[in-house]
């Protein structure tokens, strides 16, 4: 996994350590291809919300993570997810090295609904509250994560090798990047019938991942269209991947690519259906 610093932990003492112990890079003007950006969580923040909503973009393509540390300010991470950063007075140990490591570095936690804690690697702390916590929308996304471990602090400094493991779980999960496009004569990604079914679907039913839209399908007697988990993770991945859709819904060019299609005429039905 290639590691990237972005923001103010770049020029700072904690950005330093990181490039040495896991041989973090600053982020460019161009944002990587693949690999893990690393981020204090006050600088995401105090961000606009479109320049989060960037981030959490760049982060939805397969072998993108986002991952940020703390320290964060009290209260909402993002305005569109509902993880809430809380003091932890007293954190309990828990069934990993990293995390045990740190405990006592720990001061604050994640509270909310939203996303994945996995208990195997020791992201929650208890019933409720999590040092850990991170979104993927479907099979072939990447993932945007906030822990509240510090992986900057100094007792890793020997560590090199439990920190790249700890991180080896969300490189996984972010799975193998899209091929990069090398030249401009590159043909366009061509969409397939179900990629425009997919998008009536996110129009009409406000549907915004896989899972969503499969949960919407399953709880219909008789489902007005039926899809492979291939059909709908590759084609979750393709509209992801050219910019029609990202985790709010359709964006403004795949509004428009609907419009022109023959599509649009039942994806207006269906919405009128679902009023």
């Amino acid at each position: 996994m290639t590691f990237y610093l972005a923001l103010s932990v770049t020029n700072h003492r904690r950005g330093r350590f990181l490039s040495s112990l896991i041989s973090a890079e600053p982020v460019t003007e161009t944002l990587p291809h693949q690999g893990c950006v690393l981020m204090l969580g006050k600088d995401f923040q105090q961000l606009e919300a479109a320049n989060k909503r960037e981030w959490r973009d760049w982060a939805l393509l397969s072998g993108r993570t986002l991952m940020l540390l703390p320290p964060y300010s009290s209260g909402v991470i993002d305005e569109d997810i509902d993880w809430q950063i809380g003091f932890s007075e007293a954190v309990p140990s828990v069934d990993s090295p990293l995390a045990r490591l740190l405990e006592s570095e720990v001061t604050q936690q994640i509270a909310g609904r939203q996303g994945v804690c996995e208990r195997s690697q020791g992201h929650l702390w208890g019933v409720s509250a999590a040092n850990t916590r991170y979104l993927k929308h479907h099979a072939a996304s990447g993932v945007f994560a906030v822990t509240c471990l510090p992986l900057w602090s100094i007792s890793l400094i020997d560590e090199t090798e439990l920190v790249r493991e700890w991180f080896s779980f969300f490189d996984r999960l972010a799975g193998t990047p899209d091929a990069i496009e090398t030249g401009a004569d590159n043909e366009p990604t061509q969409l397939v019938a179900t990629d425009y079914s997919i998008m009536a679907c996110i129009y009409a039913w406000q549907a915004i991942s896989a899972s969503e839209l499969n949960a919407y399908l399953s709880n219909q007697a008789f489902p007005v269209f039926q899809f492979t988990e291939n059909e709908m993770n590759d084609g979750f991945s393709r509209l992801l991947a050219i910019g029609y859709v990202n985790e709010s819904g359709l964006t403004t060019e795949g509004l428009e690519i609907l419009k022109d299609s023959a599509y649009w005429l039942y994806a207006e039905h269906l919405k009128d259906a679902t009023r």
